[in-house]
Formats: C-alpha cells, sequence, structure tokens
C-alpha cells in the first residue's frame, strides 16, 4: 500500500474513531447508573465494534484485541447473561484509558502497549445460563408491512449470524449448512453479496440480491415462511430482477478542512477588518458620499464574511464536556462522595481554541465544588439533605461572550472562616481583612497559596488550583464571579469571550500613545469627580459605587509625561477590578492582534499591536500582565523595556 495512503487512512482513523471514544467516556458512567439500558448498552457496543474493525483493517492486533474483549462483555449484557456491576465497569473504564493511550501511541508514531492479560481477564464474561427449554416456536410475526425489518430483526439477525441469541428466546432455524453459526469470512461475503459487490469467484456477475430475496433469507433465518410446524420452505427460482432505476449518488455535506488552512482564512478576514476601519476613517474625513456608500457596502460584507469565517471555528462546548463525567466518578469515588453531575448547554458554541484552553479552570471548578463544596452522605442526611450531591455544569451564550457556571448544592462558604484563614496565612493582614465585604471575602480563594483544607492530600490543601483558574481566565480574557450562600451551596461563573481571533476593544489614548483594551474586560467609564480619589493602605483608590475601587494610572505605567489623567475605565481581570486612568476614551472598534517581534516578546502588559482606522499604532493591552493580586499596576512599560 503507498506509504501516503498509509497515513492518510491512519489520520481519517484518528479522526472518526477518536470522535467515538471521546463520547465513550460519558456513555460508561452513564451506563454504570443504568446497567440495564437497552440503547445505551447498543450504543456502547457498536462504539467498540467501529474502532475494532477501523483498526483490524489498518492491523493494529493490540487494539483490535483490547476492543474484542470489551465487546464480548459487553455483547453479553445485551444478551441478558450478565448486569454489569462495578468490578465490570471499572474494567471497561480501564480498557478505554489503554484505548486512548494506543490512540496517541499510534499518533506519535511509537509502539503500542500491549492488553494485560489481567485486564482482558476482567473483561472476560462468565459463563452463560443455559436457555430454558421451549416445547414449542410460537409462530413467527408476519414482516412489516412494504418489505422491510426494523432495529430489533436486524439486530437479531446479527446476532443469528454471530451465534450470539439471546438465552431463553426461541432459536431460528438454522442456515441451509452444517452449523447455526458462519464465520467471519462468510459473513463478510454475505456482507459484499447484500451489497452487491461480487461474491466468491467464478460467481455469476450481478447487482447483489434483490429485496425479495433478503426478505427470504430472514424468513430463513427468523423460522418464518411454510407450513406452521413446518421446516423452512425451499426458496423459489428468483426470477430474473427488473432493472433498478440509476440513483445519483448523496452529495457530501461536510469536508474536513486543515485547520491551518482555517486559520490563514481567519487571517485574512482580520486583514479585511483592518483594511475596513481604514477606508472608513478615509471616508468620515473625505466627506464624499459616494466614498462613504461604498465604505458601507464593505462594511456590511466585512461583517457578513468575519461572521462565516467564525463560525467554521466554532465547536459545541459538549466536546469539552464529554470528558467530565468520568472525572467526576473517579472524583467521588475517591472521596466516598455520593455525587450526581448534571450538564446543561452542551450545544452552545465556542471558538475552537478555547475548548483545550478551558479544559484545566474547569477540571479545578469541578475538583474544589466535590471536595470543598459538596459534604460527606452522612452530614448531607443529618443536614436534612439528599445523601447524593449534585453538581451542575451549565454553559450559555450571551451576547458575544461565553458563560460556564459551576454549581453545586454543599455547604456553601463562611465569609469569616476565609478572612481568618486569609491572615493565618499572611495573604492579608488583619486590617485589610476588617474591610472586606462578602463577595470580596469569596474573592480571597484565587490568591495565590490560599487554601482552607486542614490536610493536605492528593486533592487539595496546597494552596494551588484557584490560583491555575484566575491565571488562565485572565490569560483568555476572562473574568471570574464567585456567588455562595452558607450551607446552600456555591456558584462560580466563568466568563470568556466567544472568540479570540478578532478582537473588539476600547481605544483610549494616554498622552500621545493610542491603547486597546479588550472590549470583554471593560466594565465601564466614568470622569473623576474632584475629592472621589484618596490614598488607602499606600495606595490610590477611588469610592465608586460603595466600594473602594484600586486606580492605576496608565500614563505613569507607559511613561508618559503630561497632565493627571481624570477619565476611568473599569476593567474587570480575572476576579479583580482595577480602574484605569486614561486621558481620553476614543471608542470601540474591530482589530486584529499583531504580533511585535522578539524584541518585545515578554514584555508585560503587552499582546501586541493593531492599526487603527486612521492609520497609526495602537499597542494592545494584555490585562493578565498588566496587574497584581492585589490590582497594582506592574512595573512601568519603559521600565521592562
Amino acid at each position: 500500500m503507498d506509504p501516503s495512503l498509509d497515513s492518510e487512512l491512519r489520520d481519517d482513523f484518528l479522526v472518526e474513531a477518536g470522535e467515538l471514544v471521546e463520547r465513550l467516556a460519558e456513555q460508561l458512567v452513564e451506563l454504570e447508573a443504568s446497567p440495564r439500558d437497552a440503547e445505551l448498552l447498543n450504543a456502547v457496543f457498536r462504539a467498540f465494534h467501529t474502532v475494532k474493525g477501523g483498526a483490524g483493517f489498518l492491523a493494529l492486533e493490540p487494539m483490535v484485541q483490547l476492543c474484542h474483549h470489551a465487546e464480548d462483555l459487553l455483547n453479553a449484557a445485551r444478551n441478558g447473561a450478565l448486569v454489569l456491576d462495578s468490578a465490570q465497569m471499572d474494567a471497561l473504564l480501564e480498557a478505554l484509558d489503554l484505548l486512548n493511550a494506543m490512540m496517541e501511541a499510534l499518533r506519535r508514531g511509537t509502539a503500542m502497549a500491549i492488553p494485560p492479560p489481567a485486564l482482558l481477564g476482567r473483561l472476560m464474561p462468565g459463563p452463560r445460563p443455559a436457555p430454558a427449554p421451549v416445547a414449542a416456536p410460537a409462530p413467527a410475526p408476519a414482516p412489516a408491512a412494504g418489505g422491510s425489518i426494523d432495529d430489533s430483526e436486524f439486530e437479531a439477525l446479527l446476532d443469528t449470524l454471530y451465534g450470539n441469541a439471546a438465552p431463553g428466546t426461541v432459536a431460528p432455524a438454522p442456515l441451509p449448512a452444517t452449523s447455526a453459526t458462519i464465520d467471519d469470512d462468510e459473513f463478510e461475503a454475505l456482507l459484499d453479496n447484500l451489497h452487491g459487490k461480487g461474491g466468491a469467484p467464478g460467481a455469476s456477475a450481478g447487482n447483489g440480491i434483490g429485496e425479495d430475496e433478503f426478505e427470504a433469507l430472514l424468513d430463513s433465518l427468523h423460522g418464518k415462511g411454510g407450513a406452521p410446524g413446518a421446516g423452512p420452505a425451499a426458496p423459489a427460482p428468483p426470477s430474473p430482477p427488473a432493472p433498478a432505476p440509476a440513483r445519483a449518488p448523496a452529495a457530501e455535506t461536510s469536508v474536513r478542512v486543515d485547520t491551518g488552512r482555517l486559520d490563514a482564512l481567519v487571517h485574512r478576514a482580520g486583514e479585511l477588518v483592518l483594511v475596513r476601519n481604514r477606508l472608513q476613517s478615509l471616508a468620515q474625513r473625505s466627506g464624499d458620499e459616494a466614498l462613504a456608500q461604498a465604505a458601507g457596502e464593505l462594511d456590511r460584507v466585512a461583517d457578513e464574511l468575519q461572521g462565516a469565517v467564525l463560525s467554521m471555528r466554532m465547536q459545541p462546548v459538549g466536546r469539552l464536556f464529554q470528558r467530565f463525567p468520568r472525572i467526576v466518578r473517579d472524583l467521588a469515588r475517591q472521596l466516598g462522595k455520593e455525587v450526581e453531575l448534571v450538564q446543561e448547554g452542551e450545544g452552545t458554541d465556542l471558538d475552537r481554541s478555547l475548548v483545550e484552553a478551558l479544559a484545566d479552570p474547569l477540571i479545578h471548578l469541578l475538583r474544589n465544588a466535590l471536595d470543598h463544596g459538596l459534604e460527606m452522605p452522612e452530614e448531607r442526611v443529618k443536614a436534612g439533605k439528599p445523601r447524593k450531591g449534585t453538581v451542575r455544569l451549565a454553559a450559555a451564550q450571551r451576547g458575544e461572550r461565553i458563560v460556564i457556571s459551576v454549581t453545586d448544592d454543599g455547604r456553601g462558604m463562611n465569609p469569616e472562616v476565609l478572612k481568618r484563614k486569609a491572615v493565618e496565612k499572611g495573604v492579608i493582614d488583619a486590617a485589610q481583612a476588617g474591610r472586606l465585604s462578602e463577595s470580596e471575602c469569596y474573592e480571597l480563594i484565587f490568591r495565590p497559596g490560599f487554601s482552607t483544607a486542614a490536610q493536605i492530600s492528593d486533592i487539595s490543601g496546597r494552596g494551588v488550583g484557584m490560583d491555575v483558574v484566575k491565571t488562565r481566565v485572565a490569560e483568555l480574557g476572562g473574568t471570574l464571579q464567585v456567588r455562595s450562600r452558607l450551607g446552600q451551596g456555591s456558584e462560580l461563573e466563568l466568563t470568556v469571550p466567544l472568540t479570540l481571533a478578532i478582537l473588539r476593544v476600547l481605544m483610549v489614548r494616554v498622552g500621545d500613545r493610542l491603547f486597546a483594551l479588550p472590549l470583554a474586560n471593560v466594565e465601564e467609564v466614568f470622569e473623576l469627580a474632584a475629592g472621589q480619589d484618596r490614598m488607602l493602605d499606600g495606595r490610590l483608590v477611588a469610592a465608586h459605587r460603595g466600594r473602594a475601587l484600586p486606580l492605576g494610572d496608565l500614563a505613569g505605567w507607559a511613561g508618559v509625561p503630561g497632565t493627571a489623567a481624570r477619565h476611568v475605565v473599569v476593567l474587570h481581570i480575572g476576579h479583580l477590578r482595577l480602574g484605569c486612568l486614561v486621558h481620553e476614551v476614543i471608542g470601540r472598534e474591530d482589530v486584529m492582534v499583531k504580533p511585535l517581534g522578539p524584541l518585545f516578546e515578554g514584555v508585560p502588559g503587552v499582546a501586541g499591536a493593531t492599526v487603527t482606522g486612521d492609520g497609526r499604532l495602537a499597542l494592545v493591552l494584555d490585562l493578565a500582565g498588566l496587574a497584581d493580586d492585589g490590582g497594582q499596576l506592574l512595573p512601568s512599560l519603559r521600565a521592562a523595556g
């Protein structure tokens, strides 16, 4: 086989099998809760069977062996020979982990691990009970109208072909052969004949068997046809089939595109946005009506193209959520807790670059909910709650932002305990703790080194985790909010932009420099009144909406001399709020961020640059690197340079 074809087939297999395996993790957890669900059993069985088929075509023997043993166990459950217990579900989940490792090895081009004999032994179904004797076969139901068969009949056909009829059912009449079952080669030949793909060497050419012959075959397999009590009737000589009208091939509705090409298309759409901004600025300055009309038309087309291109990068958040039922199940067993994970909004779309970027933050939030949020079953019963706690993972779109929340019905957070722990660990001093509002107490959990765990374990207690969440979400231009009610539970809400490809910004002026602030992080803009600002704990704050808002002088950070700025842009960075002092607020723009090159790489607070509508250069600020955990601006841009 051509090596390039080998590579193409391998990549196709990895994509298709990868989708099945991703879904399997969630399906197996659902199956553990409902082991008698026939539809779910069939779905899991077919997934392993499909992966085995592709692996067999590529001669991946270890993968074939593993999937085959998983199939045997699941098939026994489908046929009613057993009901899957927790030990067998553990074995299936371990098989899934090994299957993922095998696929990763195939992707990397390394040797696959051989399935351990101990695992294969755990996947072996126990001895099946003998079917109960049946006095006489019941009359078979008449074929469905129209000569077609339903799903249950087709499943029965497959079971018969493999000799897997369920115990206690009436055995169908055997095929005219020496055995009631056929081997794999005969089954493949039968399928080829059914699909008109030719037969054994020397067989006459044809278009496969007709519908009447296929129905006769089914009748023979199920013991249908002939007089009551008689054996299967001999098939009548087939009449020459009438020529079937030619069918047009079904048109494909999807195509796989390399992500590099897709990113290049997004990049060009971003370039077009910059040209549109430039043309609109020229049209406004020139006063030419025809030019303004052309600029307006370009604006409409660019918006539509931008939306179409960005939609191609979107993926349902359900692809991200699929991995969490398994994580919650394993963690709940480790903690000795009973947990139900409820997922909502799996169809919400977000940029594919965010799907993987959000995985770690959400895992930390779920671990926090299970470990710190939910009580032990006995404690919940004493509090009048159900033994099983509920963790709700929900996603929704609000405007141009995606909101993902993790909610539990556990013990909730005690603000006084949070303040005491923060002072004990040196995160804040007693004076600062006394001034914290209730919502600010909840935000202490994002401070580095903060933990309320009494003992250090593999799960918590080291003061890391929520700090990781805060850092990663801020890097994505997102925000975090915490809500809690003591004794009733907590909610952590994570908000991120819908896409990172094209950035909507608020353009501001500081001295003679332009800066672009990501609009997703801008809460409001106001002008500082006389006497509204003052010094507190050695830093400048403003009394705003009943809270002390930390102020950062963007002119001082940028090293721009000039008069004091009085316009305040309120930014929400991660879990922090910060007011940036600027000289002028210009307005909103859609921009594409350009890297500044290795000379400016690593400069804190600078994400890149963009070209404004009037042709000037503006620095796009990286808000995650602009301020520290206390809301203090980091060292100035001039000092960093």
